[in-house]
């Protein structure tokens, strides 16, 4: 039996999440957050962790889109570049070449 790569990602998105679900539940306690020009008071840290971890799943599921449009635009260029060149080999194949006389 073999395990594909995206199972083994899942099982490891799975550990990560419990192991922050324990980490965010063992936290409770309030915190003050100050960003920027905002300031929150009393948070709960549990809700910062999973805020804080759902951002950074997000960002990276964003790169990962974007890494994919990326290398399907490449894949397109690179297959319009291999239909030049066939069309330009085809077209050299159909030159025919005299042949010598074997005289």
């Amino acid at each position: 039996m073999s395990v594909s790569r995206g199972q083994v990602y899942f099982v490891l998105a799975v550990l990560f999440a419990l192991l922050v679900a324990v980490f965010a539940i063992q936290n409770p306690e309030p915190v003050s957050i100050k960003v920027l020009f905002w300031q929150f008071h009393k948070v709960p840290k549990v809700l910062l962790i999973l805020i804080s971890t759902a951002v950074g799943a997000l960002v990276v599921v964003l790169l990962g889109l974007f890494w994919n449009i990326d290398k399907i635009i490449r894949i397109r260029r690179l297959e319009g570049e291999i239909r030049e060149v066939k069309e330009k080999v085809d077209g050299c194949a159909s030159v025919a070449i005299p042949e010598e006389s074997g005289e």
